[in-house]
């Protein structure tokens, strides 16, 4: 179970506050969990869904804690360049937050903590080749959704 978890996560404390979660959802349903046709992949798939849980939570605070920051970078950003910074950030996590569950989860495992597709797999729960499928979908929905943004050649030479 922790394996798959930190698998998700790829981080100690919030791998530990996902299994706490995940085995006090199993304790909670272990009548159904029981009788399930396949115990132990219902059981991987609460791991993953308290992972998940933890993740959103984890990235909500982060998002909370650099608004409320006053502390001044190691380079100072002009006013301008600051707010740059903060719409493009802002910009990126909204656009992920449109995918999918699977294509957002697989495009963070892959692009931000360098996971193989087999490791992905694992964590959603399919097999290596869906794992590569939801990042490839997900990549291009995020082209697709971040295009307009794109500043133009013309733009860019000016």
């Amino acid at each position: 179970m922790l394996r798959t978890i930190w698998n998700v996560t790829q981080h100690g404390d919030d791998a530990e506050e996902a299994l706490q979660e995940a085995l006090s959802v199993v304790w909670r349903k272990w009548d159904r969990i029981r009788v399930h046709p396949n115990p132990k992949a219902l059981i991987l798939r609460i791991c993953i869904n308290a992972a998940r849980d933890v993740l959103r939570k984890r990235i909500r605070r982060e998002r909370r804690e650099r608004r409320a920051e006053t502390t001044i970078p190691a380079r100072p950003l002009n006013p301008a360049q600051a707010l740059d910074a903060q719409e493009r950030e802002s910009t990126i996590l909204d656009a992920i937050s449109q995918l999918s569950r699977n294509q957002s989860a697989a495009v963070v495992m892959r692009l931000v903590h360098g996971l193989s597709y087999g490791d992905i797999g694992a964590a959603l729960g399919c097999r290596d080749a869906t794992a590569r499928k939801h990042v490839e979908r997900g990549r291009k929905r995020l082209q697709e959704i971040l295009a307009p943004l794109r500043p133009s050649l013309t733009e860019e030479t000016a």
